[in-house]
């Protein structure tokens, strides 16, 4: 990828209409997340989503400790 000061004016001034358009589209594309977001069925979507949770976890099996068991353990030390 080329640095600004390597560019041609072509190409400062195409690289200049994408960002252009970006700027554009992001406050769209972002209203049109939040509308999504409004309306999903959560509901309906946790059944499609539990398939996806079990692969995790049998592909990721959860660790014998989360690391919640050694911070009590420092927590103790730090209380005598």
């Amino acid at each position: 990828m080329k640095t600004v000061a390597e560019m041609t004016a072509e190409e400062k001034a195409r690289a200049k209409q994408c960002i252009d358009a970006w700027r554009r589209a992001g406050p769209e594309l972002e209203r049109m997340r939040r509308e999504e977001i409004r309306h999903a069925d959560t509901a309906r979507s946790i059944p499609a989503f539990d398939g996806l949770f079990e692969g995790a976890v049998r592909d990721f099996p959860p660790k014998p400790t989360s690391g919640l068991v050694e911070q009590q353990r420092c927590f103790r030390r730090t209380k005598k």
